[in-house]
Order: structure tokens, then C-alpha cells, then sequence
């Protein structure tokens, strides 16, 4: 069906969405550190030296896994966001409560992004664009989308539009390097204060843009997911499959409209919104499908407190609590200390966050 509001199964909470925004920022909160470390102590180890390649950035253009962090947190946050705004659809008094809701909670994720770059001295020093403003603005412009047109097919058209858009404006408006494109040109002219690249920034207004049809893309699965006249694993495979064809279009259109993370290409969204609904599928047929839930609970306990868990990392010293909690343990065992104080990092923050859950504390806006 292609109504907002006409799916003919309404799913619970899924386990498999929490799993999968878990391990997601399980690697931001310090797995890709660990990996970088062990890779480190181990040269000769070419598993683990090609995994550690993939646990960093692609220079500019290109794709490793690290880059598509952010992106499937984004996807998440769009399928989670086909639950959340499916409740305004019945709504008498139309889509105004719904569209209060996204773009307050984007003001505060884009003052709580400002938060995590530093002070709010609000000079030309000052880093405005952010991680979580990117997720908050583009979110917000995905949900608007989503609460006006309503159905499947135009919110389809609309996610279609933007990488439309986007192509058109980077291929007119400049050129695929970091100086001359015109994410470039318009972070220059639109964002106060500095930019994170110098002369661009990673989370600036036309990746908030190109994220909006990541974003878009997320809900048009948490919709498909919804939809109980598909068998489950039908629904798997078609997933699994639509995912392939979108990377490979990405991947074969990349000679031509390169894949660029820090200026969210179109071809880098396809990518990213390709990897995200695999990802998806196969922890749906695990986790909500099969049954198969155990493992997943450390995970889940990451996944369902994701905000608080990355302000923890981000605006809490909690690199300095775990030495002062653990150098001691750690100095037992001298050539294993950096992976030691690694690990403890990890499982540090999984404490706290196993605390919050226990406590029913979650920070959700």
C-alpha cells in the first residue's frame, strides 16, 4: 500500500533496528581504535592490517567501511522515523504537531552538535556544522517530506528529486576537489565561523540536503518492513536485493560522479543507503525473523541509549575515568596495556550505559 498510515501490520519495536544503531556507534565509541591498536602490534597480520585500512577514512575520493559510519545512523534514523511519525498520520489536526515535533528536536541536536565542537564562544573560531546537526536538519527535512506528501510513491519522487538536485548543482557548480566544488563554494558563503576541511565542511548545507534522501531512504524500508503482506523472508531478500543494486549503480557510476563521503555525492548516498538496507535485512532475518536475539543484547544496550551514549564520548572525560580506574589493572600487564586500556574503554561505557538501562534512563529527543 502506499499510504502513510496503511500498512496492514504494525510491527513492535524492532530488535534488530537496536542491534544494528548499536554496533554502529560501538565502532564511534572506540572499536575502531581498538582495531587500529591490535593492527598496530601486529604488522605482519594482513586480516587484521586490511580491516584496520577499512577503519579509516578514504582520503577524499573512494569508500571504506569507516565512512559509512554516520551514513547508516542516518538510514536508522529513518526507518526509526517511519514508526515514530507514523502515529501524526491519523491525526485530525493534519501534519502541524508532527512537524513542531522533527524541527524542535533538530534545534536541539544542532545547539547539542555546536556543544561537542567546543565552546560556545561564538566567534570566527566557532565550528556551527556538526554530526549531530547534520542528523537533526536532515531528519527534520526527510520528516517534512514524509508528513506533506504522505505516500510511498511521492516520497519516493521526493528522495529521487534531491540526489537529482545534488547532481545537478555539483556538476554545474564546480568540481570534485575539496576547493573548487560547490560544497565549497556554498560552506563558504552560508556557514559562519571555521570550517572542519578548511575549505569545506563534511556537515554542511548541501550534505544536510543529499543526507535528507538518505534519510528519506531509511523510511521507505522501515515502511516495507511494515508491511505485512510481504512473508519476512521475502521481504529479506527483496531488501538484500534492492541494497545490491543500489551500490552496484553507485559503484558503476563512479568513474563518472565520483564517491565522495565529505561532499555526500549522489553516488555516495546510493552507496551508503545500499550498504544500510543490507545491513538491515540481514539483521531483521537474524534478530526479528529467526529468533536469533542473545548475542544482541550487549548491542541493544548501545542502540537504545545512542544519544546519550555519544555525549558521553563527546562532552564527558571518559578517556581520563578509565585510566583512573584501570591503570592500575593495566600496568599488570605491560606489553598488553594500550589494548587493555582499549578494551576497558569499551566496556567502561557499556557499564554506564547498562546503568541508564537498569535505571530506565534513556536521553531521547
Amino acid at each position: 500500500m502506499n499510504h502513510l498510515s496503511s500498512t496492514s501490520e504494525r510491527l513492535p519495536r524492532l530488535a534488530s533496528l537496536d542491534a544494528l544503531r548499536g554496533l554502529d556507534m560501538l565502532v564511534i565509541l572506540g572499536l575502531d581504535a581498538l582495531i587500529l591498536l591490535l593492527a598496530s602490534r601486529a604488522p605482519g597480520n594482513g586480516p587484521l592490517n586490511t580491516a584496520a585500512i577499512q577503519m579509516t577514512h578514504a582520503g577524499w575520493q573512494g569508500l571504506r567501511l569507516y565512512d559509512l559510519v554516520f551514513p547508516v545512523f542516518v538510514f536508522i534514523a529513518g526507518v526509526s522515523m517511519s514508526f515514530s511519525l507514523s502515529r501524526h498520520a491519523d491525526e485530525k489536526t493534519g501534519p502541524g504537531p508532527g512537524l513542531l515535533k522533527i524541527w524542535k528536536r533538530a534545534s536541539l541536536l544542532v545547539l547539542l552538535g555546536m556543544l561537542v565542537n567546543g565552546p560556545l564562544t561564538w566567534t570566527e573560531d566557532m565550528r556551527y556544522a556538526s554530526v549531530l546537526g547534520l542528523i537533526g536538519l536532515s531528519c527534520a527535512m526527510g520528516g517534512t517530506c514524509v508528513l506533506l506528501l504522505r505516500r510511498r510513491k511521492a516520497i519516493t519522487a521526493a528522495a529521487g528529486g534531491i540526489l537529482a538536485l545534488v547532481a545537478l548543482l555539483q556538476f554545474s557548480g564546480g568540481d570534485f576537489t575539496p576547493s573548487g566544488s560547490v560544497n565549497s563554494w556554498l560552506d563558504a558563503h552560508m556557514l559562519p565561523g571555521s570550517l572542519h576541511g578548511g575549505t569545506f565542511d563534511p556537515e554542511g548545507p548541501l550534505c544536510i540536503i543529499s543526507a535528507a534522501a538518505l534519510c528519506l531512504g531509511g523510511w521507505l524500508a522501515g515502511s516495507f518492513l511494515q508491511d505485512g503482506r510481504v512473508p519476512p523472508v521475502r521481504r529479506v531478500l527483496l531488501m538484500l536485493a534492492a541494497g545490491a543494486c543500489l551500490f552496484g549503480t553507485a559503484w558503476g557510476l563512479d568513474g563518472i560522479y565520483p564517491i565522495i563521503k565529505k561532499m555526500w555525492t549522489g553516488t555516495f548516498v546510493l552507496a551508503a543507503a545500499g550498504v544500510s538496507l543490507m545491513l538491515l535485512a540481514l539483521f531483521h532475518l537474524l534478530i526479528d525473523v529467526w529468533k536469533f536475539r542473545l548475542w544482541t543484547f550487549p548491542l541493544r544496550i548501545i542502540g537504545l541509549n545512542a544519544l546519550a551514549a555519544y555525549l558521553i564520548y563527546q562532552l564527558l572525560n571518559i578517556h581520563s575515568l578509565n585510566q583512573r580506574i584501570f591503570s592500575g589493572a593495566a600496568d599488570l600487564f605491560p606489553p598488553f596495556q594500550p589494548v587493555f586500556l582499549a578494551v576497558t574503554l569499551l566496556l567502561l561505557q557499556w557499564l554506564i550505559l547498562f546503568f541508564f538501562y537498569k535505571r530506565s534512563i534513556f536521553i531521547r529527543l
